[in-house]
């Protein structure tokens, strides 16, 4: 039986790293993760759009901000985190169908 894992309400860098590398070895190891695929592909086109939007709105934040290094480290973070986000959403669009 597959394993499920419940996202917690705040997604952070530090889980969408864990979800990248579990999902990752999951993938490597050829695991039967169930006939989960075009659930795994489609929340993958989500995270796509979500570290878009993220990128998006902390570019628009930029320029409502005086820079400080605090606000150009919180920046970098949230740029880290649209990263983590879009890497694990192409790994979820290229999920294998096993049809």
């Amino acid at each position: 039986m597959a394993e499920v894992h419940l996202l917690q309400r705040r997604f952070n860098q530090e889980s969408a790293e864990r979800l990248t590398k579990a999902l990752e070895q999951a993938i490597t190891a050829n695991a039967d993760l169930g006939p989960r695929w075009p659930q795994i592909r489609a929340l993958g086109l989500s995270l796509q759009q979500l570290s878009r939007d993220l990128e998006q709105e902390t570019d628009r934040m930029a320029f409502k901000l005086d820079v400080t290094p605090e606000v150009e480290a919180f920046r970098a973070s949230l740029y880290q985190l649209a990263e983590a986000f879009s890497r694990l959403g192409t790994i979820a669009q290229t999920y294998p169908s096993r049809a």
